[in-house]
């Protein structure tokens, strides 16, 4: 038998210079005499195949085998044959090796937050003119990129799997990311060239979602309304000229009505005045240059209200008559402006009907005010999103015309007189305006099986629906006129979107007053929840607006 010889263990040099290593650790002093780094040592270990024994030790067992001494062939039991069932059995030396574990694989957590974002928040991108929510995305993300979007997707993403999954893991990359982005959007927000892409928009409006999914908050993005309002004005009318601009323009637009409602600020409300130049031509832009002429007409009524209230304290420095007289001449100028433009809500649901049958086929037009359930009309998911918003400025109207008459009614009791168009007639109409808050309402909660994917043609992800609608589901919480009905449909509403989907802001008025955080910095917000039905004592009215 020939020695087979044995592996070489020196460093990698000298085996390939084919010379004698002295083995030395961490490197050999043969490479450093030679003025060579050592490269170090393979530490491998090598198995040498032997034929030779191999080949002898089955030719040794095969003679043993045959020189066995064999019994009588009458004492062998013969197998007998079943009757339609031949088995052959095996001898148990000659069965299958079990088959080798492989090692398992790790888990890649970026994949797993990225499929689970997208397939529950993401609409399916779809050839219409309706805009749906972040479909755009996977169009837009670089899966080998490390930039400003994909910092952003990849922080609300994992937030949205910690929320689902649990994992301290998610929860820590997420936060990670956020930061990186962070920084990566303030350098680019620096270069005038990268500023307009829609990478840029897309990824404020993700580092938004993040704040809704992630935290218990009021759902207001007031650290990215400015930078939203900027980018919106910088990249002006040419990202209203593709489906994804217009869609990215929308979606930055909830985002600032939502922050006008809750901060009483309405700077940012028409970013470059594009939603009152296109509001004419298109019923979209029309619904959005409704609901940002409601959040004006709201600050005004609330600031008329605050100047009622403050106008009957005992003070020195009282308004004088004429100043009381041209006071109710412009409460009454914005009252008008109030009611038509409840008119115009009506004529808005009488223009999108032709809009919709011409140019969106497939679809069912919306109905008129409080004829949605009677109709029983099956929606869409976008159409009923769209309804949903609709519906709420009209609810916001409407709990603002209420909150005002409250104050007037309460001020003309101390003084004895009525300062705002005649009792009567305000008498009679109240009744009407909280019917229309409660079919207001049944139309929004009619509206959002559809939208969440339970009922209607087809299925769509119920997260998407769910970051869009959720901020008007909120408001039905806040509004006392609405049936406990309606309330309560409203609450499981916001419980399944918080449990079972994962948007942490996804909770009532009530709860979020009664958490710690802070309350929107708007004196008239909370009146409605905390003193609007008990308004006959007039300290239970002053107490409930918070001051500047």
């Amino acid at each position: 038998m020939v020695f087979p010889g044995r592996f070489s263990t020196g460093c990698k040099r000298c085996r390939q210079r084919k010379v004698k290593c002295d083995e030395g650790r961490p490197s050999c002093r043969r490479c450093n005499i030679y003025g060579k780094p050592c490269p170090g040592y393979s530490d491998q270990f090598h198995f040498r195949f032997d034929k030779a024994s191999s080949n002898q030790e089955g030719s040794s067992s095969s003679r043993r085998r045959q020189n066995a001494p064999q019994a009588p062939s009458q004492s062998q039991p013969r197998p007998q044959k079943a009757a339609g069932n031949q088995s052959v059995v095996q001898p148990a030396g000659s069965l299958a090796p079990p088959p080798s574990i492989a090692p398992q694989l790790e888990v890649s957590y970026d994949q797993v937050s990225l499929c689970y974002f997208v397939s529950r928040f993401v609409t399916p991108a779809e050839n219409d003119s309706l805009p749906g929510h972040l479909s755009f995305l996977p169009g837009l993300f670089n899966h080998d990129g490390q930039g400003l979007l994909e910092l952003a997707t990849l922080s609300v993403a994992q937030m949205a799997a910690y929320n689902q999954f649990r994992g301290d893991k998610f929860r820590l990359q997420s936060y990670q990311n956020y930061g990186r982005a962070l920084q990566v959007l303030r350098k680019t927000i620096q270069s005038e060239d990268e500023v307009t892409d829609d990478r840029v928009l897309a990824a404020v409006l993700l580092l938004c979602t993040f704040k809704d999914i992630g935290e218990e908050t009021w759902g207001d993005s007031t650290e990215h309304s400015s930078g939203l309002y900027y980018l919106l004005e910088k990249r002006g009318v040419e990202q209203l000229c593709t489906s994804r601009g217009f869609e990215l323009f929308l979606l930055a637009l909830l985002k600032l009505q939502v922050h006008t409602f809750l901060q009483g600020d309405n700077k940012y409300s028409d970013p470059g005045g594009l939603v009152a130049l296109f509001a004419p031509y298109d019923p979209m832009m029309n619904a959005m240059s409704l609901m940002n002429r409601t959040m004006h007409l709201r600050q005004n009524l609330l600031e008329c209200a605050a100047s009622l209230q403050t106008g009957h304290k005992p003070k020195k420095d009282l308004s004088q008559p004429g100043d009381q007289g041209r006071s109710g001449e412009t409460d009454q100028t914005i009252l008008q402006a109030c009611f038509e433009a409840l008119e115009e809500f009506d004529s808005w649901d009488a223009d999108a009907g032709p809009y919709w049958t011409d140019t969106l086929e497939v679809r069912n037009i919306p109905a008129p005010l409080g004829q949605l359930a009677t109709e029983a009309t099956c929606y869409d998911a976008k159409t009923a999103c769209i309804i949903i918003l609709i519906r709420s400025a009209r609810l916001i109207l409407l709990l603002s015309i209420l909150e005002y008459y409250d104050v007037i009614r309460i001020s003309s009791c101390e003084a004895e007189d009525w300062r705002v168009g005649d009792r009567a007639a305000w008498e009679n109409c109240t009744p009407i305006l909280k019917q229309n808050i409660r079919l207001t309402i049944d139309d929004m909660l009619y509206c959002v099986p559809f939208a969440m994917g339970d009922l209607g043609p087809s299925k769509s992800p119920d997260g998407a629906a769910a970051l869009v609608v959720f901020q008007p589901i909120r408001l039905v919480t806040y509004c006392v006129y609405a049936t406990p009905e309606q309330r309560q449909s409203s609450q499981a509403i916001l419980t399944r979107m918080k449990s079972a989907i994962g948007i942490k802001s996804a909770t009532s008025w009530e709860q979020q007053v009664a958490s710690a955080t802070s309350l929107p910095n708007n004196f008239g917000t909370q009146s409605l929840v905390r003193a609007m039905a008990l308004l006959s004592v007039h300290e239970e009215a002053t107490s409930s607006s918070p001051s500047y």
